[in-house]
């Protein structure tokens, strides 16, 4: 009996090392992106901003408008930023944010339901589906 209650309390204890490691993001390039969501049956609409000064003080590097062909109405914003801390603020602004839910729920915009953010990238959808592509890319 004792052997077991060890081994189990062996394998609990090596289980909570590994459980609390926290891989690194893996970096996705906006040329990944693209091809994804293109190869998906998606339009995407890209926008470069490495030059432009606006969104290089908002620390955006490249945005996209996604939309499902199918559907015009139904699309994604994605904004890669520079780092990673400036995806995650971006992220925490869009996402609890009680006066933009306020503002643009009134006008039906109800894409802060389905935000999110992996390594320095900022996503927002109406459909969850929409992010399946992103998903993929993130494995």
């Amino acid at each position: 009996m004792k052997k077991i209650f060890s081994i189990i309390l062996l394998l609990s204890f090596a289980l909570s090392l590994t459980a609390c490691g926290k891989s690194e993001p893996k970096e996705i390039s906006c040329e990944e992106i693209i091809a994804a969501y293109k190869d998906a049956g998606y339009s995407v609409l890209y926008h470069g901003h490495e030059n432009d000064t606006v969104y290089n003080d908002l620390g955006i590097y490249c945005s996209f408008e996604i939309r499902d062909p199918n559907n015009e109405d139904n699309y994604m914003y994605v904004d890669r930023y520079f780092t990673e801390e400036e995806a995650q603020a971006a992220n925490e602004e869009q996402q609890f944010n009680p006066i933009l839910w306020l503002f643009f729920g009134v006008f039906g915009e109800w894409r802060w339901l389905h935000t999110g953010y992996y390594g320095d990238l900022t996503y927002s959808t109406f459909d969850r589906k929409m992010i399946k592509p992103l998903k993929e890319l993130m494995k």
